[in-house]
């Protein structure tokens, strides 16, 4: 009986989802500064990395009200333009290839000054978000530069080694799990062959004096 329990504990063990909402963290450039007329492109990238081509998605703006609607909003595998501010409607652009590696890509067409605030980029079903602040400055005054912090390099490196991580799990734990079940699956071979032995010896008992009688 104890066997077949620690069986089915080792199925369920290895059936179980790796990965829960609230693990992962989206990392965004905390400021991004644009001239105006120019193209903002927002990049985050999730830790750890996985496929969002199938997330609901949404950009929403912090300081506008919630009537007003969102930036941009992704669902199952399509952008929506029904809750989407007339003032965004076709100058937003999410690229649907990049949310397979776990970053999302929103270009914002054309900005003027107008689109300088807050915005909020959140993955509902991980329950992960992150702020970017957007400054829009007019004419040629511009600070090409935008605060993330840690380096381009480090933020890569750092992806990249948890991705590692990550596959390195993916191979250990079914193994271990296999493991498992064939260690448990030869013990209830042995137990069952004693106690066939067992029973086999008892009958045999049994029927000696039987035999001797005749």
């Amino acid at each position: 009986m104890n066997v077949v329990v620690f069986l089915l504990a080792s199925i369920f063990l290895c059936a179980a989802p790796s990965s829960e909402a609230g693990e992962h963290r989206l990392t965004c450039p905390q400021t991004k500064e644009a001239a105006e007329g120019d193209d903002v492109i927002i990049r985050c990238g999730l830790d750890p990395p996985v496929d969002l081509s199938d997330s609901t998605l949404d950009v929403a703006r912090l300081d506008l009200g919630d009537d007003d609607g969102d930036v941009h909003c992704y669902r199952r595998g399509k952008d929506q333009q029904d809750d989407q501010m007339d003032r965004y409607r076709d100058r937003t652009t999410l690229n649907h290839e990049d949310l397979i590696r776990g970053i999302v890509t929103l270009k914002i067409s054309s900005v003027t000054l107008s689109d300088s605030g807050p915005y909020k980029v959140y993955i509902k079903k991980l329950r992960a978000h992150s702020v970017i602040n957007i400054s829009v400055v007019s004419g040629t005054k511009r600070n090409d530069s935008s605060t993330s912090g840690p380096p381009m390099g480090e933020e890569t490196e750092h992806r990249g080694g948890s991705a590692k991580k990550t596959s390195v799990w993916k191979i250990v734990v079914p193994i271990v799990c296999v493991a498992a079940v064939v260690a448990a699956a030869a013990a209830a071979a042995v137990i069952w062959k004693k106690r066939k032995a067992a029973e086999t010896s008892g009958t045999m008992k049994y029927q000696r004096p039987e035999e001797d009688a005749l």
